[in-house]
């Protein structure tokens, strides 16, 4: 039951959401920050928790970083790098022999899961390799290189470089 409220009652909506006494919107938070950081979600099923979704894998570590993420006041960037600085986003993706004997899906989290690695991320590191890397931050945007496969309304006037290196 709704408190009487002066306003639209969306600032008490939204407090309630927030509450301690009301776990799912960390969980769910929690579960999406760790989907990105680790390619699956403690439950799997990240945009259904509910009867129909995945049963999690670990729910006392989903609880655990949920009551965490609350406590240091909804930061997500610290969040996320409690998630990078963990021994599970840390191991290697090889996997042993007798894990992968037994949990050949990997649910357990015995290893890494082998992901790719973004463009950019490729791109910015041969740059800063070869000693190219612009950190200058607020600069302008790589211009897209176009090609015939990308026709739209959206498409810009003029191309960008077809490699790196090349101006």
């Amino acid at each position: 039951q709704w408190p009487d409220v002066a306003g639209s009652g969306r600032l008490e909506w939204a407090e309630s959401i927030a509450s301690p006494n009301h776990p799912l919107t960390s969980r769910v938070i929690v579960n999406r920050l760790w989907h990105h950081m680790m390619g699956r979600g403690i439950v799997a099923t990240v945009d259904n928790f509910g009867v129909l979704g995945a049963e999690p894998t670990h729910p006392e570590l989903l609880d655990h970083l949920a009551v965490s993420f609350m406590d240091d006041g909804w930061s997500i960037k610290r969040m996320l790098k409690r998630i990078a600085l963990s021994r599970t986003y840390r191991q290697a993706s090889q996997p042993l022999a007798e894990a992968e004997a037994a949990d050949p899906t990997n649910q357990l989290w015995h290893r890494m899961e082998v992901r790719r690695l973004q463009g950019e991320a490729i791109r910015d590191a041969m740059l800063a390799v070869s000693g190219r890397l612009d950190t200058t931050p607020y600069g302008p945007p790589v211009p897209v290189h176009l090609t015939e496969f990308m026709p739209g309304r959206g498409r810009p006037g003029s191309r960008g470089p077809e490699e790196i290196g090349r101006s």
